[in-house]
């Protein structure tokens, strides 16, 4: 009996080791980052939606700068984002609300609008491809999104802003059982040229969360916009 007995749990061992290794091979991922062309049709429907006019942000942000500068008039080489600052673009696989009214700018200080600035550029795109494969090959998310801008902005002339940086999603698929989120955070701005003749620029850090009951893992980049040019830098980060 003892012999059946330590039999039996030698197999039962074996067995949760087993279930513990089909586990650990499912939900083991690794994580793939690739730059993909924007699609025509996603840049068309950008380009002609309300949301991408250039307002300047009405409601959307803070002003809490441009009010303690009232009266100082408007200063070049000081920045003031009348946007957001960070933003959920996907909450547990799907896009947030309001997400294609969430964006950022690089205004110099003392504008109230954006539309009080001249000689931006066309609406930039650039399209990333986030995707995770588990040990057995099978990709569990794939999430392509589009980061989005105008440069070159001037004020009566001088400088070169940015304008409508955001994050949009487009294609989101996520298997059964896991959950993605991809965020906005640390959103900020420094003067890379002089004084007199300002180009802002924008540091702005998407984290994608991949969690399943399990575990969770996590994907960094930081994405680098100038007021000078159309290229967007983008570097995954620990």
């Amino acid at each position: 009996m003892k012999k059946i007995l330590a039999g039996s749990l030698f197999l039962s061992v074996l067995g949760f080791a087993g279930t513990a290794d089909l586990v650990q091979e499912q939900t083991v991922i690794r994580h793939f980052t690739e730059v993909v062309e924007t699609p025509a049709p996603v840049r068309e429907k950008i380009q002609t939606s309300h949301a991408w006019r250039l307002q300047g942000n009405d409601g959307l942000g803070s002003v809490e700068l441009s009010k303690e500068l009232d009266g100082v008039g408007v200063l070049l080489d000081k920045f003031v984002n009348l946007g957001k600052k960070m933003w959920a673009v996907l909450e547990n696989g799907k896009p947030a609300v309001n997400v294609k009214y969430q964006y950022a700018n690089a205004l110099p200080a003392g504008v109230a609008r954006a539309d009080q600035l001249e000689n931006f550029s066309p609406l930039q795109f650039r399209s990333v491809r986030h995707y995770g494969v588990n040990l057995y090959g099978v990709t569990v998310y794939d999430v392509t999104y589009t980061l989005v801008h105008r440069f070159g902005g001037q004020f009566e002339g001088r400088g070169a802003y940015l304008e409508n940086v955001t994050v949009l999603p487009q294609n989101v698929n996520v298997l059964w059982g896991y959950r993605v989120d991809l965020n906005v955070e640390h959103v900020s701005t420094v003067n890379t040229g002089t004084r007199e003749n300002p180009v802002a620029s924008m540091a702005l850090e998407t984290t994608l969360n991949v969690s399943t009951v399990m575990q969770e893992s996590r994907v960094k980049n930081l994405h680098e916009f100038r007021g000078d040019r159309a290229e967007v830098n983008s570097t995954e980060i620990q």
